[in-house]
């Protein structure tokens, strides 16, 4: 009796045993021509310290930005699920807010991501497994209808540590359902300990963490609906806490703010990045 292709059979046992979620083992991403767009798509990452799988997820994500440095926004997501540090010594990511996000989107496991909170059918759900799928999901949206644009403005203040963000939403058709907007702040560029496949990997890099939402998981309704060519400005402010244990470093810090259709509905629009310090 011949003995089966040895390849196959370790990354079959691989899958098997991979402990966080089940998708097939990331591949490259085709290059199929970038899609011309002005659309700006929302990701959310549900990643944590603790997840085998994870690394491979964000490397399918880095592969993204590399390819729609332009149309993409990443928000890494840390809630409870897989997040303990795994050395003690290093800052826990998690934070109540990446909780109640992954509360308003659904459970699920890691790696996964939404984009634009969009039920893609026939989905049933939000949360997209499979890393290796996720550049399909982003370019159907690029092709999605470009319904409003948003514009980003930061100020910063290095002594108060105070930032803030106007956001600025301009319909591009009429919109004949509440708008919401939503501001959040990121960081990037923490060094950790992550689990993976293989084993622990020190001095691994975080990069888009989620570290404070400023409104809440549904948004704040800035218009019941929106004409065409109507533009709307929304600020918000907050003032960064002292850096601790290589966190809140002002540098490695952005805002993102995104608009949506509201709780029921949840779909992102349009996404908008800005770093505190340029």
């Amino acid at each position: 009796m011949k003995m089966k292709n040895p390849l196959l059979i370790a990354v079959t046992v691989i899958l098997f045993f991979a402990s966080c979620s089940e998708w097939e083992q990331p591949v490259p991403i085709p290059d199929s021509g970038n899609i011309k767009s002005e659309r700006v798509i929302l990701i959310e990452e549900f990643t944590g310290a603790s997840c085998t799988n994870c690394p491979a997820g964000s490397a399918e994500l880095k592969a993204i930005l590399d390819k729609y440095p332009d149309n993409v926004v990443v928000v890494g997501l840390h809630s409870k699920f897989l997040s303990a540090p795994v050395d003690p010594a290093d800052p826990n990511l998690y934070t109540d807010d990446a909780e109640n996000i992954e509360i308003f989107l659904g459970r699920g496991a890691k790696p996964e991501a939404a984009f634009n909170r969009n039920l893609f059918t026939p989905n049933r759900n939000i949360r997209i497994s499979r890393p290796d799928t996720w550049n399909n999901f982003v370019e159907k949206e690029l092709l999605a209808t470009h319904q409003a644009d948003l514009r980003i403005a930061m100020d910063y203040d290095s002594l108060s540590r105070k930032m803030n963000m106007t956001l600025t939403a301009i319909a591009r058709q009429d919109i004949d359902e509440p708008v919401h907007a939503h501001a959040v702040v990121t960081e990037s560029d923490i060094s950790i300990t992550q689990l993976s496949l293989t084993g622990k990997i020190p001095n691994y890099i975080q990069e888009h963490v989620l570290r404070k939402a400023l409104t809440p998981v549904g948004g704040i309704k800035i218009a019941d609906s929106m004409k065409k060519g109507e533009s709307i400005s929304k600020s918000f402010e907050f003032t960064l806490p002292a850096q601790d244990n290589n966190l809140w470093v002002a540098e490695n810090c952005a805002a993102v703010g995104f608009i949506s259709l509201g709780e029921s509905k949840k779909y992102v629009l349009q996404a908008a990045e800005a770093k505190l310090i340029k």
